[in-house]
C-alpha cells in the first residue's frame, strides 16, 4: 500500500497527461474566442463534445501573469520543469483551481489547469490509447506477444503495479497489472486504462474508463460502476472480485 501511495502521489504532482498529443497549430477556444495555443505534440486530456474535444492541460504560469485567476493574453505556459510548452492568445483564459506552485525553481508560480475547445482533427492521430489496445489484441501474432505488449505499455505510459499492491487473488494467480491514468484532469487523478496479463503470455482482462472496445476474441464483456470490464476468458467469482477491488483502488476517493 505504501508503494500505491507513492504512485499516486507522483501522478498527481506530476505534470504528465499520458492522453492524446494536440497539433502545435490548434488553437483553443474558450467562448467561441482563440484563448491559448500548445507546441506540437503536447499531451492533453480531451473529452469528446458534439462539436469536438473539450481539451484541459495542467500548466505552470508566472504569477505576473495572473490577474484575478485569470491568465492573460500574450503569457507564456510552463510545464513542471519550467520549460515554455504554450502561450495564451486573444482571450482571457481561466486557470482552474489555481494553486500556489511548490517546485523549488517556480516559486513565483501558480498552477492548475487551462480548457479549451478543439475540432477533432487538432488531436494528432494513433495517440488514443484504447485505439492502439484494440489493434495490438486483434492483430496476428508474427513475433512474442511480450515484445508487443511491451512496446504498447512503454509507449502510452502505462506504469506496472507491483506485486504486493495487487488483490491477494491476482497477485497469488501470477497475474501482472498495469495502469494508465488520467492526468491533467479536473479532480483527484483516476484509471483510464487497466491491463491484467497472464504472465508475459497473454491478456487477460481490460478495465476501461469509458465503453467496450471492438475485442472479438473476448469472451465476455461487463458493466460496472467505474466503467468497463472485458474479459479473455471466462473468470472465476474471485478473480473478478479482485479486478474490482483493483479498479477502486485508482480512482478518486468520494465522500457522501
Amino acid at each position: 500500500m505504501k508503494n500505491l501511495l507513492l504512485f499516486f502521489a507522483l501522478v498527481w504532482g506530476s505534470s504528465a497527461a499520458y492522453g492524446q498529443r494536440i497539433h502545435g497549430y490548434a488553437k483553443a477556444k474558450v467562448g467561441g474566442q482563440e484563448a491559448f495555443q500548445l507546441n506540437d505534440s503536447t499531451e492533453v486530456n480531451a473529452v469528446r463534445t458534439d462539436k469536438g474535444f473539450t481539451v484541459q492541460k495542467r500548466v505552470w504560469v508566472p504569477n505576473a501573469s495572473l490577474s484575478n485567476g485569470v491568465i492573460m493574453p500574450g503569457s507564456a505556459l510552463y510545464n513542471d520543469k519550467g520549460v515554455q510548452i504554450g502561450q495564451t492568445l486573444g482571450a482571457d483564459l481561466p486557470l482552474k483551481g489555481a494553486q500556489p506552485a511548490t517546485e523549488r525553481k517556480l516559486r513565483k508560480y501558480q498552477v492548475g489547469l487551462i480548457e479549451g475547445e478543439i475540432r477533432s482533427t487538432h488531436l494528432q492521430s494513433g495517440s488514443w490509447p484504447e485505439e492502439a489496445l484494440a489493434e495490438l489484441l486483434n492483430a496476428k501474432r508474427s513475433g512474442p506477444f511480450w515484445d508487443a505488449a511491451k512496446s504498447y505499455l512503454t509507449d502510452y505510459g502505462f506504469a506496472e503495479i507491483e506485486a504486493v499492491d495487487l488483490p491477494e487473488a491476482l497477485a497469488e494467480g501470477g497475474y501482472k497489472a498495469f495502469v494508465l491514468m488520467r492526468g491533467d484532469a479536473a479532480g483527484a487523478p483516476r484509471f483510464r486504462i487497466v491491463v491484467v496479463l497472464r504472465g508475459e503470455t497473454a491478456v487477460q482482462s481490460v478495465v476501461l474508463e469509458g465503453g467496450p472496445l471492438e475485442l472479438p476474441k473476448f469472451k465476455m464483456t461487463e458493466t460496472a460502476n467505474y466503467g468497463t470490464v472485458m474479459h479473455a476468458q471466462k473468470p472465476t467469482p474471485d478473480y473478478k472480485e479482485a479486478i474490482d477491488e483493483l479498479a477502486y483502488r485508482y480512482m478518486p476517493l468520494t465522500s457522501n
